[in-house]
């Protein structure tokens, strides 16, 4: 079986649906924010402070290529998609899930929280900019969409297990 990838905007609930995934596939869980946490030894704000935006998409880039052999759900950056070459790699794969809400409803979760860099640096329009410019992005390197606006986890854990090729 190949892996399972969770892509989307940041605060879609990528970590959640893919934690809740697993337990129903009973599969591992990776999520690459805090791989690329353990193989750095910082955290995720503190590599983007030290070393910039340009090297943590690198290293995301890395692990990602690292993770393909894996029978795991992997849980993406919401970045992932910056790079063509991801956006390529992602599109070869069969189990790509865009997880997707409404900025409004993204909003709400991502209001000052402290541990995001481009939350913390940006503005509520800047973010939004964001969302919008990625958005094609997601589309490109998944292989299905999936709304997540007014489900509950379960009920998108469900939309999901039919596109599952074992």
């Amino acid at each position: 079986m190949k892996p399972i990838f969770f892509i989307g905007f940041m605060g879609v609930g990528k970590t959640t649906i893919g934690k809740r995934l697993g337990g129903v596939l009973d599969l591992p869980v990776i999520d690459m924010d805090q791989y690329i946490e353990r193989i750095e030894k910082k955290a995720i704000k503190d590599i983007f402070l030290q070393h910039g935006e340009s090297y943590f998409r690198d290293l995301e880039t890395k692990v990602l290529f690292e993770l393909q052999s894996e029978e795991a759900i992997i849980t993406t950056g919401g970045g992932v998609v910056e790079k063509k070459a991801n956006r390529d790699f992602l599109k070869q794969n069969d189990s790509v899930f865009h997880l997707t809400c409404t900025f409004d409803a993204l909003w709400e979760r991502l209001e000052g929280d402290e541990n995001r860099p481009l939350v913390q640096n940006n503005s509520m329009d800047k973010l939004l900019g964001l969302f919008e410019r990625r958005f094609p992005l997601y589309e490109e390197g998944s292989s299905v969409t999936i709304h997540t606006d007014h489900k509950s986890v379960d009920d998108v854990v469900q939309a999901i297990v039919p596109y599952i090729k074992s």
